[in-house]
């Protein structure tokens, strides 16, 4: 095998080998990484940009620019708007010499660009998706067998972008029906308007504390979006009642675990969301095994639903409800701290303690979410030395 013959199956190998592995990314951002790396691999360069053609808004754009930040401009504005106006591949051996190229990004970041080959990428309808940009090719300039090369990973890169880009698109139909959800609980009840959403970000900023992956605080966020969904079916002459329940109203106030349960089981979950109805539905649960609806207790509860059922008590005492006014921070860890053994995790009530300043920055951002005195069923905020039944579990 003469060298021109092996250096050819050594691309292809490396084409083939970058294939396999960008078929088993599905998440978008993480795909362009992988495929920037991978061309600055094939094409022995200095750096690489993978954008996206957004066609409804008419821009180019990447999360992801090895040596740079967010980049995001106009179809047709520079050499990779133009290569993804018109699909054609620009190879420019001289940057500096060509007028297309702009020097304005060098002379923010001291760069210099000397060479640049962009590739378009395109989908299964002809359309161009996306454009490879390669920069600074290491001993020369790019030729023709590194367009070739480009071209081979990007007919591969193309099929995953596609397949990632559909996967992103029923995500966000998914997390926009569960905020959907959340939202239409809300709106039944004003003097917990905001609760969900407020519980959501209360319960994130806990479990990341917690060291949670990504995914886990996904999860969590899901379940506190939909923690409170079997109020849906509770009667509005009980929900928005502005004075103490009784044990019967208590009672069948209590079912709305139950419901939540029932709702959400109904639900074609994504595979990794499939705790999310048990997380939810058991955010009433008590350490002591005396919260319902199951009586679960300690590790018998899953660690989403402890954090839920802390993020619900923190928003529970920092938010106005029609029985009291918002509590102050020391006074809302003042009551939590009695509450954590018994009712909340003793784990999860020491992370509440060291995410205190994110927490109370996250207070400050929705206070605007909060229900008003005025508001219907809010009437006169009365001052209140404990939490409402509707906000804790029977001793």
């Amino acid at each position: 095998m003469t060298a021109p013959e092996g250096r050819a199956a050594q691309r292809l190998d490396l084409i083939l080998d970058v294939t396999r592995r960008l078929m088993t990314v599905t998440d978008l951002d993480a795909l362009l990484r992988a495929m920037a790396e991978a061309t600055t691999t094939l094409l022995e360069c200095d750096r690489a940009t993978v954008y996206l053609v957004d066609h409804e808004k008419g821009e180019v754009w990447s999360k992801v620019a090895l040596g740079s930040a967010e980049i995001r401009f106009p179809i047709g504005r520079g050499i990779a708007g133009l290569v993804a106006q018109t699909g054609e591949t620009v190879n420019i051996p001289d940057a500096y010499a060509d007028p297309r190229f702009n020097p304005e990004p060098d002379r923010a970041t001291g760069y210099r660009t000397t060479s640049l080959l962009t590739f378009a990428m395109t989908g299964h309808d002809a359309r161009v998706i996306g454009v490879f940009q390669a920069v600074n090719k290491r001993g020369g300039v790019f030729t023709a067998e590194d367009e070739e090369s480009l071209a081979s990973l990007a007919a591969s890169a193309a099929v995953a972008v596609e397949n990632a880009l559909l996967l992103q698109a029923q995500r966000e139909l998914w997390l926009s029906l569960v905020e959907t959800l959340a939202v239409t609980v809300d709106a039944r009840d004003q003097q917990t308007a905001g609760h969900s959403r407020r519980v959501t970000r209360y319960a994130e900023v806990i479990a990341a504390e917690m060291g949670m992956s990504p995914k886990e605080v996904e999860r969590i966020r899901t379940a506190g979006l939909l923690h409170d969904y079997g109020k849906i079916a509770v009667r509005d002459r009980f929900l928005q009642k502005a004075g103490k329940l009784d044990e019967v109203e208590f009672a069948y106030m209590k079912a709305h675990a139950e419901k939540t349960a029932e709702f959400l089981m109904l639900l074609r979950f994504p595979p990794d969301m499939r705790d999310v109805p048990l997380m939810a539905a058991q955010h009433h649960e008590r350490m002591d095994g005396k919260g319902y609806p199951l009586g679960l207790a300690g590790d018998q509860i899953t660690l989403g639903a402890r954090i839920v059922a802390a993020a619900d008590v923190f928003d529970a005492l920092t938010a106005p409800r029609y029985y009291k006014p918002s509590y102050p921070i020391d006074k809302t860890l003042e009551i939590m701290r009695t509450m954590a053994g018994e009712h909340l995790d003793p784990a999860v009530m020491a992370a509440v303690e060291r995410a205190l300043p994110s927490l109370v920055a996250t207070v400050d951002e929705l206070k605007s979410t909060w229900p008003q005195a005025g508001d219907q069923g809010m009437g006169s905020l009365q001052e209140a030395s404990q939490l409402s039944e509707r906000d804790r579990t029977p001793s």
